[in-house]
């Protein structure tokens, strides 16, 4: 900070430049991953029929009564999809750098400099580079859990009737994705550590509402139960993906880590209120648990890390203030050439996909396709009919191991192989090794390295 005395700091280069890098890195680096294209899928059926489908309509293995709680998410998507894939890439890329912005924000607010603010989001992209360069259904969460902290760190300081917000935030995230949850853990424990005590009748209403809000969505009594379905699904039970626990020799798992505990040490510098101690641990607990759930980790630490890099005769400065007209436009001109490119890159995704898709569709027309994730939600989206796919607990546990059996090429693939007229796979993949061994199947190679074995 550089302002006299009475004056409000209004720089921003460290934190503008830290955006532009990361809205460039993501340019280049952004992919679309599992977990997303099924939502493109559902909101276009819900769209095309005005009604909500009883499970999956894409897929032909059961999925019927599971509870439609993302129909919000569905149709957002569906909608963004209208663009093509370049839609979805830079919905991504406006959410990730939204939040990286919003984390810089409450940075300034809690007392960080600009530098440090800065240097604080350069570590979050890197720490968190699994998340913010793959386009998922978690991009949902990226936003509403960067406005949570804002909210609820505010709140500690002057608690006011603005709190009231967090029940709405929590209705509308809980109808895009299941983060809501980790978003009511972190509320809660500002609830009861911090405000409970003073404001004992407004809280205990605040926190009704906020859990009440979970159930504000199509679901509505049922939602639990979709809940338990996604923390009990296979992919969870067996470690797998997203599910599994950080690992010392995936070099993003490592990278994660090493940014918590670089930020992690920043932040604990200073005394932190008691009720970031216990989401802090909660937080850390569930990282462990899952690496899916490190990204909130990095999110949660990145202001107090930014705050405590600030040096002691630093706090006597003036508050941060917004930055000028003149540098948000240079900014913003910036991220806009970077999202161009995103979008070149987007075409040439697309085209590919599509090109799969139409082989697929000619050499097994109106058959049920076995295919890999995300693959089989391309397909999905396309028209293709398909055994299984995305979400994975709409379905029955059997179907899901045996789902995940063909993912990783076990034996146990037989189950979903059966269930299918069409298998896709990839060349040098476990899954075409299994393949290659099972009779009753005419071989077709397709464009690329895809291989399709064709039911008899």
């Amino acid at each position: 900070m550089t302002g006299r005395s009475g004056e409000r700091d209004t720089t921003c280069r460290a934190v503008g430049a830290s955006l532009f890098v990361s809205g460039l890195l993501l340019a280049l680096l952004i992919l679309v991953g599992a977990d997303l294209l099924w939502l493109v899928a559902m909101g276009d059926h819900v769209r095309a029929t005005g009604a909500l489908p009883d499970g999956v309509p894409f897929a032909t293995a059961p999925s019927e009564g599971w509870p439609p709680v993302l129909v919000l998410a569905q149709l957002v998507l569906s909608v963004v999809h209208e663009a093509g894939l370049a839609g979805l890439l830079v919905w991504h890329y406006l959410l990730v750098l939204a939040a990286l912005g919003l984390v810089a924000l409450g940075a300034r607010h809690r007392g960080a400099t600009d530098l440090t603010a800065g240097l604080v989001v350069g570590v979050l992209l890197l720490g968190g580079i699994a998340t913010f360069g793959v386009v998922r259904l978690q991009t949902f969460s990226l936003v509403p859990f960067a406005i949570v902290l804002i909210l609820v760190r505010a709140q500690h300081d002057r608690p006011s009737r603005a709190m009231w917000w967090a029940p709405a935030l929590v209705a509308i995230w809980g109808n895009l994705h299941g983060s809501v949850l980790l978003g009511v853990c972190v509320i809660g424990a500002y609830l009861l550590f911090s405000r409970l005590g003073h404001r004992l009748v407004e809280t205990l209403l605040i926190g009704i509402s906020t859990l009440g809000a979970l159930f504000l969505n199509p679901a509505g009594w049922r939602t639990p139960h979709y809940y338990v379905g996604v923390l009990q699904n296979e992919a969870a039970a067996q470690k797998e993906g997203l599910w599994a626990a950080p690992s010392l020799t995936n070099p993003f798992d490592v990278l994660m880590i090493v940014a918590a505990v670089v930020l992690g040490g920043c932040a604990l510098r200073r005394r932190l209120p008691a009720w970031e101690y216990v989401a802090l641990a909660g937080l850390a607990i569930a990282t462990v648990m899952a690496t899916r759930n490190g990204v909130w980790l990095l999110l949660f630490l990145a202001a107090p890390a930014a705050y405590g890099l600030v040096r002691a005769r630093s706090l006597e400065r003036p508050p941060a203030g917004w930055p000028g007209v003149r540098p948000l436009g240079l900014l913003a001109v910036a991220l806009a050439v970077c999202g161009g490119v995103l979008v070149q890159r987007a075409q040439v995704m697309s085209e590919t996909d599509t090109a799969l898709a139409s082989d697929v569709r000619e050499a097994a027309p109106g058959r049920v396709v076995l295919a890999p994730e995300p693959v089989v939600e391309s397909l999905a989206v396309q028209g293709v009919q398909v055994w299984l796919a995305n979400p994975l607990d709409a379905f029955g546990q059997e179907d899901q191991s045996a789902y995940l059996d063909f993912m990783s090429g076990r034996p146990g693939m037989a189950r979903a192989v059966a269930g299918s007229e069409a298998v896709l796979v990839e060349v040098g993949t476990p899954a075409a090794t299994e393949m290659a061994g099972t009779p009753g199947f005419d071989l077709t190679e397709l464009s690329g390295s895809w291989l399709l074995y064709l039911r008899r």
